[in-house]
């Protein structure tokens, strides 16, 4: 523009040459767009670690990672279910309570439990021990399977009986991936195996546990002839000939019979009780009385009969 304007001022073709002012228009407007594309253009710096720039005179305080916000994993319970998240209920087991073993004896432990909450169990599960004696097993042990709400798994330890003569048991829950620990039934029963350590060569097998249950047919109303079947479940901790009677509240009780266990077992034995429309209503009951190798009361199975 300068040039332009000194050849302009020292005598040339004038400023109303069209060349001249054409030349003007385009360097200006050169000029107007380079100075735009640098206000618009960022500088870009070599790659590197970005920083904040501090005050002068402060130390520089290092950026701490923050964890992310853990929620609970939940799963929603199906259609009219009021299910909680975490609920297990203990199906069968094996070595029942009491069975008699040798000191420092290795035994497989197995508890077969229903999943019976709203959310699936999987591999961020573990079994892990709650109380009572270890019986040489570990803290923790991984969870077997991917188990959906309502179906079942086995849990299986591997266990050794203690070295010294007594009673021990030892007792487990599951652990959910955020931390809580849950076990069985309604009131949150840890799941256990319970062992009688002995080293004498002739040891006092019996009966451990007698348990009822009692099924009532029709389940309700009043028909002619109500039946009602119970349930006699009878434990013992080792081989051993058990006598038994059955007994019940209207004095129609049985004789003797005999029950052989070739190792600890449980047998269950079932006895019907038909109620007509003449019986007065009210509480019933019946029950296993042990006679042998020792007389042994486990209590009764109680009933109501109330039609009228």
């Amino acid at each position: 523009m300068l040039v332009v304007l000194l050849v302009t001022s020292c005598g040339g073709k004038g400023t109303d040459d069209p060349s001249i002012t054409t030349a003007v228009a385009m360097t200006v407007a050169a000029h107007d767009t380079q100075a735009a594309e640098a206000a618009s253009t960022p500088t870009l710096a070599e790659a590197g670690p970005t920083s904040t720039p501090e005050a002068e005179g402060e130390t520089p305080t290092p950026t701490q990672a923050v964890p992310p916000t853990f929620s609970p994993p939940t799963a929603p319970p199906p259609v009219g279910s009021t299910a909680p998240c975490l609920l297990a209920n203990l199906i069968s087991e094996t070595i029942p309570d009491g069975q008699i073993m040798k000191p420092g004896q290795y035994f497989w432990k197995t508890w077969r439990l229903r999943n019976g909450g709203s959310c699936t169990w999987d591999s961020t599960y573990k079994i892990i021990y709650w109380s009572g004696e270890l019986m040489g097993g570990l803290l923790e042990y991984p969870f077997p399977e991917v188990v959906p709400p309502g179906d079942e798994v086995d849990i299986t330890l591997y266990m050794q009986a203690p070295a010294a003569n007594g009673m021990y048991t030892s007792s487990w829950k599951i652990k959910s991936p955020w931390g809580g620990a849950f076990g069985v039934g309604e009131y949150d029963q840890p799941f256990y195996v319970q062992v009688n350590v002995t080293d004498s060569s002739a040891p006092a097998y019996g009966v451990t546990a007698v348990t009822y249950k009692v099924v009532r047919k029709p389940e309700t109303g009043c028909a002619t002839n109500v039946w009602y079947t119970v349930y006699a479940t009878i434990t013992t901790n080792g081989p051993v000939e058990v006598w038994y009677r059955w007994l019940q509240s209207d004095g129609n009780d049985t004789g003797e019979k005999k029950l052989k266990f070739t190792q600890a077992d449980s047998q269950t034995l079932t006895r019907e009780w038909s109620m007509h429309l003449g019986v007065t209503p009210g509480t019933k009951w019946m029950q296993v009385l042990i006679t042998f190798p020792n007389e042994q009361d486990f209590g009764k199975a109680y009933f109501d009969y109330l039609c009228q």
